[in-house]
């Protein structure tokens, strides 16, 4: 992209937003966002609008509507009344973000089609996950459903200068409910299909007088699942989880102290991955003899299903285990006129997935990783008093993590027929020779990270300001990877060779090692301008870098750690109060520059290694966001946002080649150069309509209805033809009433109401699995009473 490219790009963007806006001079200002909705609920008031919502992106309490950033808020009032519990379902609400939540490894959050983490526990999320002032570096601490919540955050675009660790495509801020000095208890239960009940309880109030006070959470959520196994009637994709938080909170003079202590606990059947197709042809029409459909039926004489959610038969599936662990505590001590904040934290993840990784109802192979996470951190921060022409904030950043990835693969009895059919004559084909054998790859990272960043705003005028900041980052990764194998029964020397070759084929035995130190710097420049009183103006450029990913499944000759992956981000956007404080439209545009994208590749003189993770690709976001909300009156409030995103590979040459080009003498690998990112939709958006109002002065009616749209999207890699996902679109919708003091309420509720069939992920064939699915939930709905004591 050239400067002069990017000026006319923005000058357009800056064009369109002064179109969109209006500009309500001779309207009443707002005076105060939080008052301002306290005063209309005492009213018999509309419910509040995501403007009024105090955030902290920036580590200081402000009005959604006065942050100069691309940044979206949601109440936590609003996702439980809604029931978006799970951060896949906070795509309902934020514009260009979403969450796949396959299980707890393979999690992943999304902003404007990026994300993830390469599907390797070694590489760091573009996306960085927040939770009360924690930033959380594995992707598997975003399974969580986060309880009690007091709101959520997405700010788009490069992190660094403040918020944790660096990102490069933005963060996620989740905020919980702090324990009040207010005696309250709080029970939420609800029932709905599939035999799901959800149990919410939380209590909260003082220890000692106004000096320490308590907040204790407990949550379950169990479902019987929608998928039954053929093999032995188990129903698979239930939901089956609990969690208990307990906070205190020491307030004396100048110091408070926020000390939390938690346990997230899952053990659910969430590996069922239904098989939806499988190359049985090469695309130059040769048959593919190895695919798993054509294995299936010559060598066991089974017939493959592939209807979706009614083909599960697998006989060796058993349930996910995922556990999470966690204490923090942010001290804050005010010295003077100045705020000094530590936040100290430690956070455990524990996984252990029972795979059938043959798909199939015979005993091949169950493979998956265990990940054990430990991460250590501790953030100092010292930030000014507000007001003055300069505010600013200066502080440090340590972090430990420890991470063992340890991907085991283990052959069942039915592995020799599978692997070894036609490599030996059929009188050789024992079940010893590969039954009972276990293969690992054990990965181990140790990162030890340390930041010093500073922020600072000058106030030019009343209306105009300019935001800078910079962090400077050393990390140090030591990573290896080791290959090995055990167990089996002896065998006689001639059979030996054959065992020994299908290991050498998954890895054989070996061991790598390597470690990196790396500087970085990020930095921000953000000017904004209030045109009016209700009307705020902003651009901001921000360079980032995502750390560099240790390659946890390197073999001998493959890259262990790789280089980070670097972006620079232009944004321009308009925020507008309007009438007298009762709605909002925001509209913000973007385009981002990213070198070094950590994907994974083939190198054309090294076809022999096969895939590995590399800097493989230079990737161009670029696009425009619109949300909006308005009291509409008489009981009624709405709300709207929508996102086109421009999501290209500038140049991938190296990409992988999908299975169906995978034959003798094909092309070794693909240009992806010039097409969409995987998984990044051009399109999304949703609309939402509240009510609620009295019927009595003792009871009130509310309800909602959302619609969300999402457009056609590859969901593949490698890029296969096979990958397609149409664009669709989920209708959730509530109805119910409640005291006229908010004390008791029942709702009755419903999400995706036409039962949209869908993938949010999609799985490639291999030698031992066909094309599979991840599925969005089916058509779910129950009732949820809730009693505030």
């Amino acid at each position: 992209m050239t400067m002069m490219g990017t000026q006319a790009w923005f000058k357009s963007g800056v064009a369109l937003a002064a179109l969109i806006v209006v500009v309500p001079e001779a309207q009443a200002q707002v005076e105060n966002g939080v008052q301002l909705v306290a005063d209309d609920a005492s009213a018999g008031g509309d419910s509040e609008i995501s403007g009024d919502i105090l955030v902290t992106a920036r580590r200081r309490d402000e009005r959604l509507q006065d942050v100069p950033a691309a940044i979206s808020a949601v109440s936590g009032d609003t996702l439980q009344t809604q029931h978006l519990d799970r951060i896949a379902d906070f795509a309902a609400k934020l514009p260009n973000f979403s969450a796949v939540q396959q299980n707890t490894r393979v999690s992943g959050l999304y902003v404007r089609g990026l994300g993830g983490n390469a599907n390797n526990d070694g590489a760091e999320a573009g996306v960085g996950l927040i939770v009360d002032n924690v930033f959380l570096t594995h992707v598997g601490f975003s399974w969580l459903d986060f309880v009690d919540l007091d709101h959520i955050e997405l700010v788009r675009g490069p992190q660094g200068t403040l918020l944790g660790k660096n990102t490069t495509i933005g963060a996620l801020i989740v905020t919980t409910k702090r324990p009040s000095f207010t005696p309250e208890f709080n029970l939420e239960a609800g029932y709905a299909n599939f035999g799901r009940y959800q149990i919410r309880a939380n209590a909260t109030g003082p220890v000692i007088g106004d000096t320490l006070a308590y907040r204790l959470t407990f949550y379950q959520d169990k479902s019987n699942g929608w998928a039954r196994n053929r093999v032995d009637g188990q129903k698979y994709l239930d939901v089956n989880r609990w969690a208990v938080r307990g906070q205190l909170l020491f307030d004396s003079g100048p110091v408070t102290s926020r000390l939390i202590a938690e346990h997230y606990e899952t053990s659910e059947y969430n590996n069922y991955y239904p098989n939806y197709a499988d190359a049985t042809n090469f695309v130059n029409g040769t048959p593919r003899t190895g695919s798993w459909d054509t294995k299936m039926r010559t060598i066991f004489g089974y017939t493959p299903n592939y209807e979706v959610g009614k083909n599960a038969d697998l006989n060796t599936q058993d349930r996910i285990d995922s556990r999470v662990n966690g204490i923090s505590n942010e001290l804050n001590i005010k010295l003077g006129s100045h705020t000094l904040t530590a936040v100290t934290a430690w956070r455990q993840l524990r996984f252990r997935p029972r795979n059938d990784s043959d798909q199939s109802p015979f005993s091949i192979l169950r493979a998956g990783f265990d990940v054990d996470v430990d991460q250590y951190s501790q953030e100092v921060r010292l930030a000014s008093p507000t007001g003055g022409a300069v505010d600013y904030q200066v502080g440090g950043y340590f972090l430990r993590e420890d991470l063992v990835s340890n991907n085991r693969s283990i052959f069942q009895s039915d592995s020799t027929k599978w692997f070894l059919t036609g490599s030996l004559p059929p009188a050789f084909l024992l079940p010893a020779i590969l039954n009972g054998v276990e293969y690992d790859q054990y990965g181990k990272l140790k990162v030890t990270s340390g930041a010093a960043f500073g922020q600072a705003t000058w106030h030019i005028t009343d209306r105009a300001a300019l935001t800078g900041g910079v962090r400077f980052t050393r990390e140090t990764k030591r990573a290896s990877n080791t290959g090995s194998v055990f167990g089996g029964a002896p065998l006689p020397a001639l059979l030996e060779p054959a065992r020994t070759g299908i290991i050498a084929a998954f890895g054989g035995i070996f061991s790598v090692a390597d470690s990196r130190t790396t500087d970085s710097w990020s930095w921000l420049i953000n000017p904004s301008y209030k045109i009016s009183d209700d009307v705020l103006l902003y651009a901001s450029v921000s360079y980032g870098e995502k750390s560099g990913a240790a390659n946890l499944s390197a073999t001998k000759n493959k890259p262990v750690i790789i280089d980070p992956e670097k972006s620079t981000d232009y944004e321009i956007g308009v925020k507008a109060t309007l009438a007298g404080g009762r709605a909002t439209l925001s509209t913000n545009f973007y385009w981002t520059d990213i070198r070094d994208y950590q994907a994974v590749q083939i190198d054309p003189a090294k076809v022999g290694l096969g895939n590995f993770l590399g800097n493989a690709a230079a990737v161009r976001l670029r696009g425009v966001e619109v949300e909006g909300e308005a009291k509409l009156g008489a009981g009624f409030s709405a709300s709207f946002s929508g996102s086109y995103n421009d999501a290209t590979y500038r140049s991938y040459r190296n990409a992988p080649v999908p299975i169906e080009f995978a034959y003798p003498n094909g092309p070794a690998n693909l240009d992806l150069s010039g097409k969409r990112v995987i998984g990044s939709a051009k399109w999304s958006g949703q609309a939402s309509i509240a009510y609620d109002a009295p019927i009595s002065d003792r009871i009130g009616l509310n309800g909602y209805i959302n619609q969300t749209y999402r457009s056609a999207t590859n969901l593949l890699n490698p890029y296969s033809a096979y990958g397609n996902q149409a664009g669709y679109g989920l209708t959730n919708a509530g109805i119910g009433l409640h005291s006229s003091d908010d004390r008791y309420s029942l709702l009755f509720w419903g999400r995706n109401l036409f039962d949209k069939r869908y993938a949010v992920g999609l799985g490639a064939a291999g030698a031992v699995n066909p094309f599979i699915k991840v599925l969005g939930d089916p058509r779910t709905f129950g009732a949820t009473l809730k009693g505030r004591f």
